[in-house]
């Protein structure tokens, strides 16, 4: 949008922080023929006008968020990296640690990588990470 024509009362089409969308908006506020604030017209909140991102920026940054490792690299190190080789069953009623190795009828080997709650573990396995009930 040029200089000219930016007015109070204008729409202009920029990024929402409440639909997090690219909407219509209305400049309710601008200084040194600057756009200070707009509303959006879809869901009617008010916030700061942030100059629209670059093409190439908005492609980097969607090409580092997609570069995610694979579960069997995570799986690998994490199996390089346990002190233990001693392997324990997997059940409902045994309490693990992180780091332990654990064998699943259906999901093979995992390694524990995380105890969220007392009865709950996030294992890694080969093909993925789950979250398995434990010491009930």
């Amino acid at each position: 949008m040029s200089p000219a024509t930016v007015a109070v009362g204008k729409e202009i089409r920029t990024a929402c922080t409440t639909c997090k969308k690219s909407q219509p908006h209305v400049i309710t506020a601008i200084s040194e023929k600057r756009i200070d604030t707009v509303q959006c017209k879809v869901c009617g909140k008010s916030h700061r006008y942030r100059l629209p991102t670059t093409t190439a920026a908005s492609k980097r940054r969607r090409q580092e968020a997609a570069e995610v490792i694979p579960p069997e690299v995570i799986w690998k190190k994490l199996m390089a990296a346990t002190t233990t080789k001693k392997t324990i069953p997997y059940s409902f009623d045994k309490q693990y640690q992180v780091n332990d190795l654990i064998s699943h009828e259906t999901f093979g080997l995992g390694v524990v990588t995380k105890l969220p709650t007392a009865d709950k573990a996030r294992v890694a396995f080969k093909e993925r990470e789950l979250l398995l009930i434990c010491n009930r």
